[in-house]
């Protein structure tokens, strides 16, 4: 499998990229149930526990990723 490269002049640093956002596919493959709770927790006021699972992912998708215990 061929590794993907990206020019040195747009990495700060010379810092690996890393994406630290949820994507439309890592949220479409969670339960409501899990949704719900990373809703709760998250700090954004875009969505909260009380939303429909459609609605948590649609506000969720490109937000920074946050670890719920």
């Amino acid at each position: 499998m061929a590794r993907t490269t990206m020019f040195p002049s747009i990495l700060p640093n010379g810092e690996d990229f890393v994406d630290d956002s949820y994507s439309e596919q890592e949220l479409d493959r969670m339960s409501g149930q899990e949704l719900q709770s990373l809703a709760a927790k998250h700090p954004t006021d875009d969505v909260h526990g009380r939303m429909k699972a459609d609605d948590i992912r649609e506000g969720l998708v490109g937000k920074t990723r946050i670890v719920v215990e």
